[in-house]
């Protein structure tokens, strides 16, 4: 996509809906950047302001091709991440700590069936990668990512610092993006999994 002078939202989602990667990117980075400080203010976390910021575009790029149809792209936007955030708050409330991670979600009846298995697919290869892991970097990752413990808990359950928890959780990540990108040759994937 050639660059725009102004930021054009129906532009934008004619070329996501024909499938253009680089349009996607510039409506991640535009409107990602835009309701992060909203979503914080709601869930108050940094990580779950990720995942809902995840999940949100997630949703859009499998359904990218109704976007064309949706007349006020940044309304739908917003109100999909702040519904988005407070049923994380609901969640939470509940005491319901279930995975909120790119490679558990399901997409809904609404997408097509290439999609779906693009998901299941990126699914399998993130799961493959975590299992690559040492045994210890990966008992870190999934404390944080699937059980949703903060550094701090991650660092005093398993006795060591803070510092080996971001530390590894970094390598982590960045051996997970590499599988992916090397595996499954996907730009979208690299964006999603920024925010694992």
């Amino acid at each position: 996509m050639s660059t725009l002078e102004v930021f054009d939202d129906f532009k934008i989602a004619a070329l996501i809906a024909k499938g253009d990667e680089d349009a996607f990117s510039s409506l991640f980075y535009h409107y990602g950047a835009i309701i992060n400080p909203v979503i914080l203010k709601i869930v108050k976390s940094a990580a779950v302001t990720e995942d809902v910021i995840a999940e949100v575009f997630l949703k859009l790029w499998l359904n990218r091709a109704r976007l064309p149809e949706i007349s006020n792209l940044s309304g739908y936007i917003y109100r999909a991440a702040t519904n988005i955030a407070f049923n994380e708050l609901r969640k939470e409330k509940n005491g319901d700590h279930a995975i909120r991670q790119l490679y558990l979600y399901s997409p809904d009846d609404t997408i097509n069936q290439e999609d779906a298995v693009a998901v299941k697919d990126l699914r399998e290869l993130i799961n493959k990668a975590v299992g690559a892991l040492p045994n210890q970097r990966r008992k870190i990752y999934q404390l944080s990512r699937e059980e949703g413990l903060s550094r701090a808990e991650i660092a005093a359950y398993l006795n060591i610092s803070e510092n080996t928890v971001k530390d590894q959780l970094r390598i982590a990540l960045r051996f997970i993006q590499e599988t992916v990108q090397k595996d499954f040759g996907v730009y979208i994937a690299l964006i999603l999994l920024k925010y694992l």
